[in-house]
């Protein structure tokens, strides 16, 4: 399963994060991995998977990888915006959203946002996304 373009998707197709952030290229400002250059803030970093980890457990094979997630805005905005895009992603990374739409995915826990120092001018949050599967292999 590729984590980082299931929660890409995830995010980019809810319409209010969509609405809070800028566009880039007809979609919503989320990214994976990096920005490109020419993007604008407010936007959205999925910077990648940080820990991955696997272990046997009566017969189940499980998964746990945590994901780091970035919000960022400029400073002179205020903070509020950059603060409901960080709620708005927290709401929809944590609890069981995810986990229905995927039958692998087991469980998930999204900590954050907490503050992040960011470049002179702009303003960040952090976002850790904690993910169980069922990792099955494949025969």
């Amino acid at each position: 399963m590729d984590v980082i373009g299931f929660i890409h998707g995830h995010l980019a197709e809810d319409l209010p994060l969509a609405a809070l952030l800028a566009s880039y290229r007809g979609g919503p400002a989320v990214f994976s991995e990096k920005v490109p250059p020419d993007a604008s803030p407010p936007w959205v970093l999925i910077e990648g998977v940080v820990r991955d980890s696997s272990e046997d457990c009566r017969g189940l094979r499980l998964r746990r990888q945590e994901v780091r997630l970035r919000c960022l805005d400029r400073g002179s905005e205020g903070g509020g915006r950059l603060q409901a895009i960080a709620a708005r992603v927290r709401a929809l990374l944590h609890g069981e959203g995810m986990a229905a739409a995927s039958g692998a995915l087991l469980a998930q826990s999204c900590s954050g946002p907490l503050l992040d120092p960011g470049e002179a001018g702009f303003q960040q949050r952090r976002l850790e996304l904690s993910l169980l599967f069922n990792d099955l292999e494949e025969a």
